[in-house]
């Protein structure tokens, strides 16, 4: 059943209930999209990805009819370079970049990875880390983002942390999903699926709990004069910005993500694990590696100060 909504400061969003007993194996590209499915890829890696992690789920899965929170102080914005350090160092993010074939745009991209448990280097401070796949945001003003938030405070021997699936479609701030269950250990599996190409006004986002079978989507629409570029994606854990301040990072252990794939608007195939990647730095220090460890698989290790 599809869903309309319009939230705070005239963001339109679009959800859809799948039908009770819906099989989405005997299912046409059409009624896959209708029931918030991910229409399938002709390519049979993929076509086999989605039987098996569908084969998973059955008999587990449930949809989540979201809710939604928008998070003003925080935006998970493009990457910050730093100005003396050429291409493979930012502050903000870590992990790796692909960028298409000459002529091509992204279209679609997917990752699988292991919700981490965080902590706090220091007493009495928050401490943020957010995992997440995106399009655009290496060279380009915008992205279109999905991930997880994993934010920590200690005081004394005690933590508090927050742990929630958002999106955000840069510049417009950080959109919680509010009522959509993730915990550290969970197995996320997410797709960013866009209208078709670059210029691109609207996009899907579909989170999976692997480990729980909790599954939600929804239709976003570009911010006013943002459109899709299509120029790079990417597989990141990031420091965001909060209350308009570069954050402190937590200390996240690491973070594997794996199926890192991303397809153009041709169909072709680019293995997120294949090009370039990305430390985090402060202070002019690593603070986050980010390793090619397969073609398709990154991995994100915290490299900062322990607590």
């Amino acid at each position: 059943m599809k869903k309309t909504l319009t939230i705070e400061g005239d963001i339109k969003i679009v959800t859809h209930a799948p039908s009770p007993n819906f099989n989405p194996l005997k299912a046409t590209a059409a009624e896959l999209v209708a029931n918030g499915f991910p229409a399938v890829p002709d390519e049979p890696r993929h076509r086999e990805r989605f039987a098996r992690v569908w084969g998973q789920l059955k008999h587990k899965f449930h949809y989540v009819e979201p809710t939604f929170r928008v998070d003003k102080e925080k935006t998970h914005g493009p990457r910050q370079r730093r100005p003396t350090d050429g291409t493979s160092t930012s502050t903000n993010w870590s992990g790796a970049v692909v960028n298409p074939p000459a002529g091509q745009t992204f279209a679609w991209l997917q990752g699988d990875w292991v919700i981490p448990a965080v902590d706090a280097p220091t007493q009495n401070e928050w401490y943020y880390a957010a995992s997440w796949i995106g399009i655009d945001g290496d060279g380009s003003d915008d992205v279109f983002q999905a991930g997880v938030e994993s934010d920590v405070y200690r005081s004394g021997s005690s933590l508090i942390t927050n742990y929630y699936p958002w999106w955000e479609w840069f510049p417009r701030p950080s959109i919680a999903i509010s009522n959509f269950p993730v915990s550290p250990g969970d197995m996320i599996s997410m797709l960013l699926c866009s209208s078709g190409e670059g210029g691109a006004t609207t996009g899907t986002v579909y989170w999976t709990n692997l480990t729980t079978g909790a599954s939600t989507n929804a239709t976003l629409t570009a911010p006013l004069g943002t459109k899709l570029v299509g120029n790079c994606a990417e597989w990141i854990v990031e420091a965001p910005t909060v209350g308009g301040d570069q954050s402190a990072l937590a200390d996240y252990g690491e973070v594997f993500f794996s199926v890192c794939e991303a397809f153009t608007n041709n169909g072709a195939v680019v293995d997120g694990g294949t090009q370039n990647n990305i430390n985090m730095t402060a202070g002019g220090k690593a603070i986050s590696d980010g390793n090619l460890i397969t073609p398709t698989v990154v991995q994100c290790l915290y490299a900062g100060p322990l607590p």
